[in-house]
């Protein structure tokens, strides 16, 4: 049996922000989190789609910047750094009880409210934007993820941009946020979607502190 291997079709960044305007336009009407999932995907080259959906909200601490991401292929947790800016967009929406999905419905037909994103759900409007405009034969996994990692090597060696996909996972969380979530930042600020709002700065805590803090944050056993 002959097998085909196919490469992914991947965007530049102006066409990626045009999906993803494309997006907003047409969904944040009906749940702005669509636009934030698709957003999220392109920025935080760490976190997957079929991860995305699973984050809850006791996942995001906003005190400290960062999302736990528990749903993974390597299972075991994955601390991924916010940017500020992304902070500031949670915080001003409406937030739900510890266990609800982050990503999750409101009232629309065909589905509950406070039901989490199906599988499809943020690929669904990935391709209604992308037909929309009339591009053609970009997945959603190809179209964010992989393409922002491939347009970070203007900037980053391929090692740092592995370290931002977090494709090794053998660090210990100490190991990693010393020496890891800064840099983390800096990769996702230059790929990251500006959004209208102006994100106020957040106050740092040293790394000891915030080590203690996630030790013994219940949320995040």
């Amino acid at each position: 049996m002959e097998y085909e291997l196919r490469w992914r079709k991947i965007l530049d960044r102006e066409t990626q922000m045009r999906i993803l305007d494309e997006v907003k336009r047409i969904s944040y009407y009906i749940n702005p989190k669509i636009w934030i999932g698709i957003k999220w995907l392109i920025t935080y080259i760490a976190i997957r789609p079929v991860e995305l959906i699973h984050i809850k909200e006791e996942d995001i601490n906003l005190k400290l910047g960062f999302v736990v991401i528990r749903y993974n292929k390597e299972k075991k947790p994955k601390v991924v750094p916010l940017l500020d800016e992304d902070v500031e967009l949670i915080k001003s929406l409406p937030r739900g009880l510890p266990h609800l999905y982050f990503f999750r419905h409101e009232h629309r037909r065909g589905a509950s409210p406070g039901e989490r994103f199906g599988k499809d759900y943020l690929y669904k409007w990935w391709k209604k934007a992308c037909n929309n405009l009339g591009i053609q034969d970009v997945d959603l996994y190809g179209g964010t993820r992989h393409s922002s990692a491939v347009a970070l090597r203007e900037f980053f060696s391929p090692e740092q941009i592995r370290h931002a996909t977090m494709h090794s996972t053998n660090q210990a969380f100490e190991r990693y946020f010393r020496m890891q979530a800064e840099d983390l930042k800096k990769i996702y600020s230059k790929i990251g979607v500006k959004t209208d709002k102006k994100a106020k700065k957040l106050s740092s805590k040293s790394d000891t502190n915030l080590i203690r803090i996630f030790r013994n944050s219940d949320s995040c056993k």
